[in-house]
């Protein structure tokens, strides 16, 4: 007896993926590092206002909050220790969204607790 496919958001799950599965999580990529890097930016800005005149370039990677630190690790998977700017962090952040695959995205958005419309399929 064969299978039932299964069905995520109106998508028959197929394997190999299908193009609608493919154009279907690329929408949601999409989504993912927008709110990601929305998240990531605000938490930024609100420390630069934190700090006031002080430049995030001057300020070493230790000091900044909790909060930020737990945005970047979900990001790139791994911490910075001392020696590393802020700025110099924001980069490898932002290159690593960026550059992220879909399966990288789906992490992230779990780790960060994202509450999305849509979610990822293919990925069970």
């Amino acid at each position: 007896m064969k299978k039932e496919a299964k069905v995520e958001y109106g998508i028959t799950i197929t394997k190999p993926w299908s193009k609608e599965m493919y154009a279907h999580n690329e929408q949601v990529a999409e989504i993912v590092r927008a709110e990601v890097h929305a998240i990531w930016l605000s938490a930024l800005n609100e420390f630069q206002d934190e700090l006031g005149e002080e430049f995030m370039s001057d300020v070493e990677w230790l000091d900044v909050p909790f909060n930020i630190k737990k945005i970047q690790k979900a990001i790139t998977c791994y911490g910075f220790g001392g020696g590393y700017s802020v700025t110099e962090v924001a980069q490898q952040v932002e290159q690593e969204l960026d550059e992220a695959p879909s399966f990288r995205l789906k992490e992230i958005a779990e780790d960060l607790q994202l509450v999305l419309d849509k979610g990822f399929v293919g990925f069970n």
